[in-house]
């Protein structure tokens, strides 16, 4: 009843609210603004003089410096390929705060493009505004205001695959993915979501269930050609200046040491949002559309064994994040839009309440960005009863 209450006191309030040309930038402020208060970033980890950004701006210096100095279990050694930041900081010679500014203003973008790209999927301002309000408390969503020590500059990857998944224009979509791709490693895995994503825009939701849905279209190939590109420079840099990326800490080895972490592990992948992708596979169930049902378990599959790979477990499992608008896109055909609402607002308070968590074995399992509104509730209660 109050949940009810809550639901249809926030719809009527987006209602009035979201007919502003900048609802979008005004509702993305207010959402970073309520992560960074709850869940506080550590500020003083931010150290431009440590391994980390020393070498990024090496990297900077040398796109093609192979990093052997640095030893290979070491994290900053698997920056080999990792060109997108250190590309920018050559071009605009930024310096290690100019980068860190960026990020925030990517952060915030994310979340811009997030509620935009939700609408253009759903044509309905609510149920948008539940899905980047749930994404701002998943590790996807919070990582541009947070990521202060490891230069991990996931935000990057995020905002491309975003954009690429946003945009119309072929060329758009190109550049997008294989700014993504140079990254991360596992944003280049993540382009798979982006392909099957464009393949679905190009075709009628009643040939869902055909193999129709494999048939490469015109933007999907533009996401194609991205990834043949960036396979074919990685093979050119790797023989031409001898780059390899260390396999130390990332081998299927390294299974049995995260084995214990996995179950909570993938639950920081989505959170609230693996509600969505449990109605999604239960619906593709139902309509017997085994196709897309049979791509979805390969691409869970895929993040989950990867992420199993190596220790920072919630770091790789959230390039799985943008399944959520694969899932959109096919929901809006067989769910109605009130259905939507509901459902996502469901998304939103779970992903709300629970723990800022990163599950990383090197970290002793779970470590957190700081604790959220729900941890600090709990603390807060625990205060009140312990002189009883």
């Amino acid at each position: 009843m109050i949940t009810s209450t809550i639901f249809e006191t926030l719809c009527r309030w987006i209602d009035r609210k979201s007919n502003s040309e900048v609802f979008p930038f005004h509702l993305a402020l207010f959402l970073a603004l309520c992560s960074i208060s709850l869940a506080k970033p550590d500020y003083y980890a931010f150290d431009p003089t440590s391994l980390d950004w020393k070498t990024v701006l090496l990297k900077s210096g040398d796109l093609t410096n192979s990093l052997q100095n640095i030893p290979p279990q070491i994290s900053a050694a698997k920056k080999v390929f990792r060109l997108t930041v250190p590309a920018i900081i050559r071009v605009t010679h930024l310096s290690p705060y100019g980068v860190t500014i960026l990020q925030y203003f990517l952060g915030f973008l994310l979340l811009v493009y997030s509620y935009k790209l939700s609408l253009k999927i759903l044509h309905d301002k609510i149920s948008a505004t539940f899905v980047v309000a749930g994404i701002t408390f998943l590790y996807f969503g919070r990582t541009g205001f947070y990521d202060l020590q490891f230069t991990w500059f996931d935000v990057f990857a995020y905002f491309s695959i975003i954009m690429a998944l946003y945009c119309s224009n072929t060329l758009a979509i190109y550049l997008f993915s294989f700014v993504a791709a140079w990254t991360d490693e596992r944003a280049f895995l993540a382009l798979g979501i982006v392909l099957f994503f464009n393949q679905l825009k190009g075709i009628p939701a009643n040939k869902y269930q055909s193999w129709e849905i494999i048939r490469p279209k015109k933007k999907s190939i533009a996401v194609l050609l991205a990834i043949i590109s960036y396979l074919v420079l990685r093979l050119y840099l790797t023989h031409s200046f001898n780059m390899h990326t260390p396999r130390a800490g990332a081998n299927m080895a390294v299974l049995r040491e995260t084995l214990p972490d996995m179950t909570i592990g993938i639950w920081t992948f989505l959170e609230g949002f693996w509600l969505l992708f449990l109605v999604g596979t239960v619906y593709l169930i139902k309509e017997k559309k085994y196709v897309f049902l049979g791509i979805l378990a390969s691409i869970f599959t895929l993040f989950v064994v990867v992420s199993g790979c190596v220790t920072d477990i919630t770091r790789s499992g959230s390039y799985l994040t943008p399944v959520i608008f694969v899932l959109l896109l096919y929901l809006k055909n067989s769910v109605e839009i009130d259905k939507i609402r509901y459902l996502l607002f469901n998304c939103f308070v779970i992903s709300f309440l629970f723990p800022a968590f990163i599950v990383c074995s090197d970290w002793a399992g779970i470590g957190s960005h700081q604790h959220s509104i729900f941890v600090w509730g709990l603390m807060q209660l625990l205060d009140i009863i312990a002189p009883f």
